[in-house]
C-alpha cells in the first residue's frame, strides 16, 4: 500500500516542480555594443520621466549581458552607455538606449556613439516591432510635415483647387496611417509593444483649416484617440511623453509670466478631466504635473492643480 501511495504523489511532486521551474524562469539580455569605452553600462527601467538603477555590468569584448529577475515587471528598461568626450565637456546627457523587456530574451547589437541610429534588434520580437513601427512613424512624421508646408503655401497663394486637392490628399495620408496604426494595435494586442505604439496615434490635423485653426482643433481633440487608463504604461514614458507634448502647445515664446500660468491653467483642467478614469494612472499624471511646473517655479499652477483634484 505504501508502495502504491508513493507512487501515487509522483506525478503530483513532478507537476510541482515543474510549477516551480516556470516561476522562476529567468531571461536574459545580451548587447553587443561597438566603440564602448571602458566605464560599465548602467541598466534600470523607467518610470515616466525617473530611470530606476538594477546593476550596473562591465563590457565584455564589447558585450553586456544582464539577467532578469522573475520578479521584473514589463516594461521600458534603459541602458546608460555613458557620456562621449564633447558630452563631458559641454555636461550633456550620456548615450543612451530604451528598449522593451516583456519576459523574452533580447539580443542587440548598437554603436556607443549613435545607440538608436545604429541598432539592430537581432533577438525580440517585442523590440523588432515597436522599432520597425518607430521607424516608419518617423517616414510617416517626415512626409506628414512636407505636405503641410506645401498645403499652407498654397492656402497662401490663394490656389484654391490645389489647396484643396492637397487638404484631401493630406487628410487622407493621415487616415490611412491611422488605420495603419490600429491594425497594427489589433494583430499584436498581447505585446507591451502595442501598448506603447497605442499612445503614438495622433488626431486629425484638418487640411482644409488654417495652421491657427489646425492648433486650437489638436488641442480639443488631443486626447481622442489615446487611453490612459493601462497601468502597465506607467513603466514607460509613454504617459508623460504625451502630457509634455500636450503642454507644448499651450506655450508661446511672447506670452507674459501671468499668460503662460492661465495658458497651463487651462491645459491642465483639460488633462485632468481627460486621464480621470484609472485612479491609479491619474495619481501617476497628476504627481509629474506638479514636479514639473514645481521645477518650471509656478506655484500658481501647482495650487491651482490641487484645487482641481
Amino acid at each position: 500500500m505504501k508502495r502504491k501511495i508513493r507512487w501515487a504523489l509522483t506525478p503530483i511532486f513532478l507537476l510541482a516542480l515543474m510549477v516551480a521551474n516556470v516561476k522562476a524562469q529567468t531571461y536574459t539580455i545580451n548587447v553587443n555594443i561597438t566603440n564602448q569605452p571602458e566605464n560599465p553600462v548602467l541598466i534600470g527601467w523607467i518610470i515616466g520621466d525617473d530611470f530606476h538603477k538594477i546593476d550596473s555590468i562591465k563590457a565584455f569584448n564589447g558585450t553586456i549581458r544582464f539577467e532578469f529577475s522573475p520578479d521584473d515587471h514589463p516594461g521600458v528598461y534603459r541602458l546608460i552607455f555613458g557620456k562621449t568626450g564633447y558630452a563631458r565637456v559641454m555636461n550633456e546627457e550620456p548615450q543612451k538606449l530604451d528598449f522593451i523587456f516583456n519576459k523574452e530574451n533580447i539580443e542587440l547589437r548598437t554603436d556607443f556613439k549613435a545607440p538608436l541610429e545604429a541598432l539592430n534588434v537581432v533577438r525580440s520580437e517585442e523590440n523588432k516591432l515597436y522599432f520597425d513601427f518607430m521607424q516608419r512613424k518617423r517616414e510617416y512624421e517626415k512626409a506628414l510635415l512636407i505636405m503641410e508646408k506645401q498645403l499652407d503655401q498654397l492656402w497662401n497663394r490663394k490656389d484654391t483647387a490645389g489647396a484643396i486637392k492637397m487638404a484631401d490628399e493630406f487628410n487622407q495620408l493621415q487616415m490611412e496611417w491611422d488605420l495603419r496604426v490600429v491594425q497594427t494595435i489589433q494583430q499584436n494586442s498581447e505585446t507591451f509593444a502595442s501598448k506603447l505604439i497605442a499612445m503614438e496615434r495622433e488626431a486629425l490635423k484638418d487640411g482644409f483649416l488654417s495652421p491657427d485653426e489646425r492648433k486650437e482643433t489638436l488641442k480639443k481633440e488631443f486626447f481622442s484617440p489615446l487611453d490612459f487608463n493601462d497601468e502597465e504604461l506607467i513603466y514607460s514614458s509613454a504617459y508623460t511623453d504625451k502630457i509634455f507634448e500636450y503642454l507644448l502647445m499651450f506655450n508661446q515664446t511672447d506670452f507674459t509670466r501671468d499668460q503662460r500660468i492661465d495658458a497651463y491653467e487651462n491645459a491642465v483642467d483639460i488633462i485632468m478631466s481627460e486621464t480621470q478614469e484609472n485612479g491609479k494612472v491619474h495619481k501617476f499624471i497628476v504627481d509629474y504635473l506638479i514636479h514639473g511646473f514645481d521645477v518650471l517655479e509656478m506655484p500658481e499652477v501647482i495650487d491651482h492643480i490641487r484645487k482641481q483634484n
